[in-house]
């Protein structure tokens, strides 16, 4: 067995005993590794899973760990923006800190503006004033 087939399974093995309600496909869809056809034509999606036979076991293990990052992001938003009260009298930066997550969105602001979007988001940040945070 190959180390990334080790670690590969070890992060299947994490990922279900935190999520034992999820049957071992679910899991394996979730954690990114079987995952469906890019859409060509938004009109018409496809929903045909992707032929991951050529697949590398290190982008698998990239796809894995982009899934994990994301899952454990939401999880920390979700529970930082259930412990903000009065969030609508707030400045962004006074919701970032009362959430626990100024550092997440300042590490995602320049890598990964999809997330840094999906904080302020969470946190009721009006679309113009993302737009204009993110520089969209």
């Amino acid at each position: 067995m190959k180390p990334e087939h080790r670690k590969i399974i070890e992060l299947i093995k994490s990922y279900l005993e935190k999520n034992p309600e999820q049957r071992f496909g679910q899991a394996i869809f979730n954690l990114g590794i079987n995952e469906f056809q890019k859409v060509t034509d938004p009109g018409n999606p496809k929903y045909t899973l992707r032929d991951i036979h050529n697949d590398d076991d290190k982008e698998i293990l990239n796809r894995i760990n982009r899934q994990i990052t994301w899952f454990d992001l939401q999880r920390k938003v979700m529970d930082g923006v259930s412990k903000v009260e009065g969030i609508a009298g707030m400045t962004v930066n006074e919701r970032l800190f009362a959430a626990d997550l100024m550092n997440e969105f300042d590490k995602y602001k320049t890598s990964n503006k999809s997330y840094a979007e999906y904080i302020l988001k969470a946190l009721k940040v009006d679309r113009e004033s993302i737009s204009k945070i993110l520089g969209k």
